[in-house]
């Protein structure tokens, strides 16, 4: 009797848990494991969304860009004028300044001389791209310094984090007008980490569907087989039911094979197209890595539908 009792008990969990999840996500494990991994993935099921560079809404990335360049300046003006660039900064163990290949940590940032505040020189109010992280408690920034003359003498990538509702650098790094930079892009976690997914998870799903698609090919082309020898036995033997019976069993399995191969191939297509898209924006921050003096191209400008082009 318990043990039917721990059974019936079973039973009903199983079912509660089916019932916790959308209908789709339920069916899909009978269609393609493969389609349910992705399906759940794209309906946040264990997967951070921001991690496949989903940004933080506008009003909640503006809120951590509205102090940015008045911190950014007030590091400037104390650099260039020999003041605590430090006060820039929360001074935790995470605090760091780099430039060339110096670095510095908390206690010896105000020691370091900043080639880029060079008298005459001058920090652009505005940054060249500022991004918010998926958990809401960093920013990444970069600013643009121009020498008298009106050209950029070299560039800041600041990483700012939020400690007591207060915005200030937790990392700083100095390029000098020659020296190669990456355009900063959003990020989830620590800055790289969404190009990073994007580019393994599409692969790995890319390449798991390729397999799906040509495992029910062959499923489809068995099953075609099966089907043509079950008719053509059936066809001689008219009155042996149970011929019968196989042949439309192998016509239900063409059929079966034929809606699965459709849906798998409706998901590799998914696959490529994502896959693509990812690469495509892999390659566009490839191709604007280069010497500081040329960042001015690294320019997001924000569009009249508050889109980002």
């Amino acid at each position: 009797m318990r043990g039917v009792i721990r059974a019936v008990a079973g039973t009903l969990s199983v079912a509660g848990m089916l019932q916790a999840v959308p209908a789709a996500a339920q069916y899909m494990p009978h269609l393609d494991p493969n389609l349910y991994m992705f399906a759940t993935m794209n309906m946040g099921g264990g997967v951070d969304p921001c991690m496949a560079g989903t940004a933080m809404s506008e009003p909640k990335v503006a809120e951590a860009r509205a102090p940015a360049p008045a911190v950014m300046q007030a590091y400037f003006q104390a650099a260039q004028g020999g003041g605590a660039k430090s006060a820039a900064f929360h001074l935790d163990r995470n605090a760091k300044w780099q430039s060339g290949g110096a670095t510095a940590g908390a206690a010896d940032i105000d020691r370091q001389a900043d080639p880029l505040a060079a008298i005459g020189n001058v920090l652009e109010a505005e940054p060249l791209r500022f991004y918010r992280g998926g958990s809401g408690a960093t920013a990444l920034g970069q600013w643009a310094v121009l020498d008298a003359e009106g050209q950029v003498a070299g560039v800041y990538t600041a990483f700012f984090a939020r400690a007591n509702k207060l915005w200030k650098l937790r990392e700083l790094t100095l390029f000098q007008a020659g020296e190669t930079v990456e355009p900063a892009a959003q990020y989830c976690r620590k800055p790289g980490d969404v190009i990073e997914y994007r580019l393994s998870s599409t692969k790995n799903w890319r390449e798991s569907a390729e397999k799906s698609v040509d495992e029910a090919k062959a499923k489809l082309a068995a099953a075609t087989a099966t089907e043509v020898a079950a008719k053509a036995a059936a066809l001689a033997k008219p009155r042996d039911t149970r011929l019968s019976v196989a042949a439309r069993d192998a016509q239900s399995g063409v059929t079966r094979w034929t809606k699965q191969l459709e849906q798998r191939e409706k998901n590799l297509t998914q696959a490529t197209e994502k896959s693509t898209d990812a690469r495509k924006d892999a390659d566009e921050l490839e191709r604007l890595t280069g010497e500081a003096r040329n960042t001015r191209a690294f320019r997001v400008v924000a569009t009249p539908t508050g889109t980002k082009g």
